[in-house]
This record gives C-alpha cells, sequence and structure tokens, in this order.
C-alpha cells in the first residue's frame, strides 16, 4: 500500500514542506525537522510539532512524526503504513527520548521488568534526603514525614503506586498508619457532627446520614447498624443498633439539635413537663415499638431478627439550663423502653470515646480502635 507520489523534480526540502502542511491542527507553533535517512533510495524524516495552548498561547506539548519515502526514478512514493505519531499526552514525548538515550547510552538494565529511569543529579539528591531520615530522631522524621504527605498531596500521583509502596511495608507499620487513618476520620466526622449541633442544623435527613455513617458516636455499647426501614407501616424508621451487651435491639429516631427548652416549667405546680415537640416524638417512637413487637414472629422469620424486649432512643434538642437538666433526667428515669438523649449528651459520648482511643493509642494498645475498623468495614 502507497501513499502520495510527488514529482521527479521534487527535494527533499519539497517533501518536508509537505508534511508540515499534512498537519491541520490550528494550534501549530514551531516545526522542526530531521532528515533520519538521506537515501539514495530511502528517506526517513522525522517532524516535531511544537502545540500551543490556544488560549495562553504557550507550549502545551510536542507531537512527533516519522514518515517514510522511497525516491524512484519516476518520483516519490509516501509510504503511510511508515507513518507514526505520537501527539495524544504532554509526557509522552519526553519519556520516549528518555528511553532511547537510554538504550542508546547502554544503560538499559538486561533484566525484563519495570524500570523508572532518574536524572543522575536527581539520584543525588534523593540519596542525600534518605541519609537525612536515617539520620534524624524521631521527631524530626515525623515533621520530614509531614513535608513528604503534604508535597505527595501537591503532585498528582496513582493509588497504585501508592499501595505498592505500602506493600513494601511491614505489617505493625501498615496497621499503625490504618489505626491513625480512622482515627483522624473519626475526629474529622465528630467536628463536623458537632458543628452542625453547635449551628442548630434545621436539617433532619443530614443529621441522620452523618450519624447513619458514624455508629460510634451512639457508644461503645453498641455492636452494629442495621438498616430496617420497612418494620413499621409508614416506612419512617431511621435505624436501629444492636445492642453488644445483650443482642437486643434498639430504635433510633434521629430529630434536629433546635435550642427550644424540651421540658418546660409549670409555675402553677412548680414541676416540669415534656414539650409538645419531644412528647409528639416519645408517642412516635411508642408506635414504633407497638408495631414492631406485634410483627415479632414475621420479622423473626423473613430477616432472623428477634425483636423481644426492644427499645427506642431519641436523639433530639440541647442540654437546656441545669434544671431542665435535672428535669430531663428524672423524665428518663421514668420511661419505660425509651430513652431521650440531647445531641449534646451524644457529642460528649463521642468526646469520651475518641478520648478513650487516644489513650489506647498512646499506649500502644491499638485493640480496640482495630475492632471498631473491621466493624466499619463490615457494615
Amino acid at each position: 500500500m502507497t501513499g502520495k507520489s510527488f514529482p521527479n523534480i521534487c527535494t527533499i526540502e519539497d517533501i518536508k514542506l509537505h508534511i508540515q502542511q499534512t498537519h491541520r491542527n490550528p494550534n501549530i507553533g514551531a516545526t522542526h525537522q530531521i532528515t533520519l535517512k538521506d537515501g539514495p533510495r530511502a528517506y526517513h524524516i522525522a517532524t516535531v510539532f511544537e502545540i500551543l495552548d490556544p488560549v495562553e498561547q504557550r507550549t502545551h506539548h510536542y507531537s512527533l512524526r516519522v514518515d517514510k519515502y522511497s525516491k524512484k526514478r519516476d518520483g516519490w512514493v509516501e509510504y503511510p503504513p511508515h507513518c507514526v505519531w505520537i501527539a495524544t499526552e504532554p509526557e509522552e514525548l519526553p519519556k520516549l527520548f528518555r528511553f532511547l538515550q537510554t538504550i542508546v547510552e547502554g544503560d538499559a538494565p538486561e533484566a525484563t521488568g519495570k524500570y523508572r529511569i532518574i536524572n543522575e543529579k536527581r539520584y543525588q539528591r534523593f540519596e542525600e534526603a534518605v541519609k537525612v531520615f536515617e539520620q534524624a530522631d524521631s521527631s524530626e522524621k515525623f515533621r520530614l514525614m509531614k513535608a513528604l504527605l503534604q508535597e505527595i498531596e501537591r503532585t498528582p500521583y496513582a493509588s497504585s503506586d501508592l499501595s505498592a509502596v505500602l506493600a513494601e511495608s511491614n505489617g505493625g507499620l501498615l496497621q499503625s498508619i490504618s489505626v491513625s487513618a480512622r482515627m483522624i476520620k473519626y475526629r474529622t466526622s465528630y467536628n463536623e457532627f458537632s458543628s452542625l449541633v453547635e449551628h442548630s442544623c434545621s436539617d433532619e435527613t443530614m443529621m441522620q446520614k452523618i450519624l447513619a455513617a458514624n455508629p460510634w458516636l451512639f457508644g461503645s455499647e453498641y455492636s452494629e447498624l442495621l438498616d430496617r426501614r420497612a418494620w413499621t407501616r409508614d416506612n419512617k424508621l431511621d435505624f436501629m443498633l444492636r445492642r453488644t451487651i445483650d443482642d437486643y435491639l434498639e430504635i433510633v429516631e434521629i430529630k434536629t439539635p433546635f435550642s427550644d427548652p424540651l421540658m418546660i416549667y409549670d409555675k402553677s405546680h412548680d414541676s416540669y413537663h415534656p414539650s409538645a415537640k419531644l412528647s409528639s416524638v416519645i408517642g412516635q417512637v411508642i408506635r414504633y415499638i407497638e408495631e414492631v413487637e406485634r410483627q415479632r414472629d414475621h420479622i423473626l422469620a423473613y430477616d432472623n431478627f428477634d425483636t423481644l424486649k426492644i427499645r427506642a432512643r431519641i436523639i433530639i434538642g440541647r442540654d437546656g439550663n441545669p434544671d431542665q437538666q435535672r428535669a430531663f433526667h428524672n423524665l428518663n428515669a421514668h420511661l419505660h423502653g425509651v430513652e431521650v438523649l440531647t445531641f449534646d449528651q451524644l457529642l460528649r459520648i463521642g468526646k469520651r470515646i475518641l478520648s478513650l482511643f487516644q489513650t489506647e493509642m498512646d499506649a500502644g494498645d491499638n485493640s480496640r480502635l482495630r475492632n471498631s475498623i473491621e466493624e466499619d468495614a463490615a457494615l
């Protein structure tokens, strides 16, 4: 298969000009050409096009084209199958250059495998950095690690490369990294939740989502988060928790951290009573409990969950003043099968768990947080 033909009177410069004119990209800057093979019959011409950024008009990348022509008595003949383009990504041509340079200079390894070509000066700097790291004390190494992580974040990298590096580390280090990463995630989630509470977030769905994603905020006495919204007629059940101690289930109803008092003072009787909002939610979860208890056999048969002695937990509102808190505590003491928690109480539970995890990490005992990580992975 041959391409376009040119009369015998054409020179090699005419052929080069033709090659330049075949490139239709409107963003071409400078063009560089060299004759790799100069006859007598076969001619190989390499052309490098500078491709400009259409907006900034600066060099974006270079594209390489290699053409083969044959010169016969009756003229020039183009061979399209021997035309090679490298023009898709900015880093392709530099990679090819370094590869060919390594081959020509005899520096390519004989064994097969994946290799990276590093400039000698860069390699020397790399060796110097390794020596500095080896000689640093523990605190200095962590400062260097922090700077290195910040630099990695600013540089594009593939997750597979990061995984390959971590795979070469020992199990203890990987476990420490995993535990530390989970602790950071817990703190971030806690701070996000705390901010929503402090700003009296009125989006009930948002509060449900963050608590569903972080069941550890409910306390260490719970072993499993269950999503069973279809156990009541209106399908509005938020979600359920399984208790670690007795394996019983608890319905969880999540409202919003509004600042209105949960307990209202009645001057005529010198006593406190639940607010209308709180009374409504208590009635709601009592109805949930009754419905789930009536369907116990059905749930046990189809979902394999025993709802015997099921309880409910309500998350609603804020603490209020000391008198309201005492009245709130007294209300909980007289409720049967239902416990009401404020969002402030939930924050204190989360803070206590974080403090406990941090103490265990500092002492080198990561078992509790490691178990939490495994439970999160199973959810």
